[in-house]
């Protein structure tokens, strides 16, 4: 059986016979924390405005691959993105009314089965099987290792991810033939869920002139896998651009700071929280004295239609303005303001402005207070109190309901390693935020 670096490197010519490429400079690396990255080579360099990694559109696999050509969804395609092998459609029936981006996964499940016979096989053999999943994302987790998390709000997004992903293949499977049950499984399913989540990319940021392709939907309704391209890792502090050219219709991930032999090259996935980073990726950042990533989300009123994390403010380890506080700052409704109330500056503001909102509309209390006005205390003095007091309860009783659900025994797995960091972590959060209400008052 051939090695994850053999695989890798014929994933690497299987690229480029389509016409990508790696800079020269650049290799595929492999150790046992990230099993495959971008490293400079010990005699290479990687320049400013450098090209790291080029793929072609048509190497990409998605939503876009399961209509390409078919007769009874019109669209207007670019031939680059390539039909099923054979034309092995999913019935109209399916397409019509399963959501796109449950049918993407269909059909990575579709070429997974497939195997050499699937053009996406050099690809689709470098990623982690199915039968490893469960080291992947807390939503597919033993129910033990998923324990760990009882508590915090990353448990409560796994039990909404499993339901929805249960909804989501019932549904799919009604319109598919009853002997796809045998192969279309729901681990499987489930196995497709996490590639998609962990890899893929936004295609409004990567197909050029999305709104001409007379799609049967939103273009940021599905999501794409890229091959080779996405075996970047994330740093929230790599300065890189993504970009398409129309003509030959190519992706390129270029490097927008220079890197030394050696050097891990990075991808940038967006400014994401280790909360985020933990559901959508199975990892979280560590804290440091130059950057730390951890916030607890706060929902101030439930909203039926957000998903997961959606529509949430942030409570931050370390004051807003702190340098370290990257991610934090890119959630502010206006970073470029950071006076605030001492007892404020572990919040995100929009949360602080809509317990104002919430307080005064509820008070039959009018109030045309600014942003500036309401996070540096300038509004009355007994409203100020109400939204300090509104916050402290909250956050006492997150802290209180993690405590609560400590685990009684000590981690055995890496997936529990990883819960006990992170809950440890949101503690730390909490307690801090706390520590600034409880210490300075108006």
């Amino acid at each position: 059986m051939a090695s994850l670096a053999e695989r890798h490197q014929a994933l690497l010519r299987w690229a480029e016979a389509a016409g990508g490429r790696l800079h020269p400079a650049v290799e595929i690396y492999h150790d046992e924390v990230t099993k495959g990255s971008f490293r400079v080579k010990e005699a290479g360099v990687l320049g400013l405005d450098e090209e790291i990694v080029s793929l072609p559109l048509s190497c990409s696999l998605s939503f876009l691959n399961a209509i390409a050509g078919h007769p009874s969804i019109p669209t207007t395609l670019p031939t680059t993105i390539s039909a099923p092998p054979d034309e092995t459609y999913f019935s109209t029936e399916f397409l019509s009314n399963v959501p796109p981006h449950v049918i993407g996964r269909f059909f990575l499940m579709q070429e997974y089965l497939g195997r050499e016979n699937s053009p996406w096989w050099p690809y689709i053999r470098t990623l982690p099987p199915p039968e490893h999943m469960t080291r992947m994302l807390p939503v597919v987790w033993p129910t033990g290792d998923v324990e760990f998390l009882r508590g915090t709000n990353a448990y409560v997004a796994v039990q909404e991810i499993r339901s929805t992903l249960k909804r989501e293949y019932k549904q799919a499977m009604k319109f598919l033939p009853e002997r796809f049950q045998y192969e279309y499984t729901r681990p499987l399913y489930h196995w497709a869920y996490c590639i998609f989540t962990t890899r893929s990319f936004r295609p409004s940021l990567i197909v050029p002139e999305a709104e001409s392709l007379s799609l049967p939907c939103k273009i940021d309704d599905f999501s794409i896998l890229l091959p080779l391209f996405d075996i970047g890792n994330h740093s929230p502090l790599a300065e890189i651009a993504w970009v398409t050219d129309k003509d030959s219709r190519t992706c390129t991930l270029r490097s927008c700071q220079p890197y030394s032999a050696g050097q891990q090259v990075y991808n940038n996935y967006g400014m994401k929280t280790n909360a985020e980073l933990l559901l959508g990726y199975g990892f979280i950042l560590p804290e440091s004295e130059d950057f730390h990533n951890d916030y607890v989300h706060i929902k101030t009123k439930a909203t039926p239609a957000a998903n997961h994390l959606d529509a949430s403010h942030i409570v931050a380890l370390r004051p807003f303005s702190h340098p370290s506080s990257v991610v934090g700052r890119s959630r502010l409704l206006d970073p470029e303001h950071l006076s605030c109330l001492p007892f404020f500056s572990h919040f995100q503001d929009s949360l602080v402005t809509a317990l104002h909102e919430s307080i005064t509309r509820h008070g039959d209390e009018g109030s045309n207070a600014s942003l500036t006005e309401i996070m540096q205390g300038r509004i009355r003095q007994g409203l100020l109190e109400e939204i300090i007091d509104s916050l402290g309860t909250k956050l006492t009783i997150d802290l209180e309901e993690i405590e609560t659900h400590d685990p009684p025994y000590e981690a055995t797995n890496q997936n529990q390693e990883l819960a006990l960091l992170y809950r440890g972590q949101c503690k730390k959060v909490l307690d801090h935020a706390i520590a600034s209400l409880s210490n300075v008052r108006p």
